[in-house]
């Protein structure tokens, strides 16, 4: 069978079943997990990828030459109720290896394997 641009389907997730049978593709062909997907990627009704387009994620910043580890932990805190009164119960906290605060978030919260390299990683936090 020759394949064509058109072979591909784009389609939401409309199910719980939809989203762990994605869960199961990317443990299997890849060993990652899906961050808050919203779509199947799908070739000729087979997953083969998906997009988040609608991903709870912090983006942050603190100067780490005035703001403690220590000091950092109530920002982080109040960050967890911003979001929860969003209606989130976890987010993504992306953040680069060099950063003084990557130690902390290692320890506290859960890293999200990805197949990219090791320019960030990505937390997932639960609140």
């Amino acid at each position: 069978m020759v394949s064509s641009l058109l072979d591909l389907e784009v389609k939401p997730i409309n199910t719980e079943e939809e989203r762990e049978l994605l869960i199961q593709v990317c443990q299997e062909k890849g060993g990652v997990y899906p961050i808050f997907p919203t779509h199947l990627v799908c070739k000729h009704n087979k997953i083969v990828g998906c997009f988040s387009i609608s991903s709870p994620t912090v983006y942050w910043w603190m100067a780490p030459n005035e703001v403690t580890i220590r000091e950092s932990l109530p920002a982080f805190q109040a960050c967890d109720t911003l979001m929860t009164q969003q209606g989130y119960g976890s987010y993504i906290i992306p953040c680069e290896p060099e950063s003084p605060f990557f130690n902390i978030l290692s320890k506290r919260l859960d890293t999200v394997q990805t197949a990219g390299g090791d320019d960030f990683k990505l937390f997932l936090n639960k609140v």
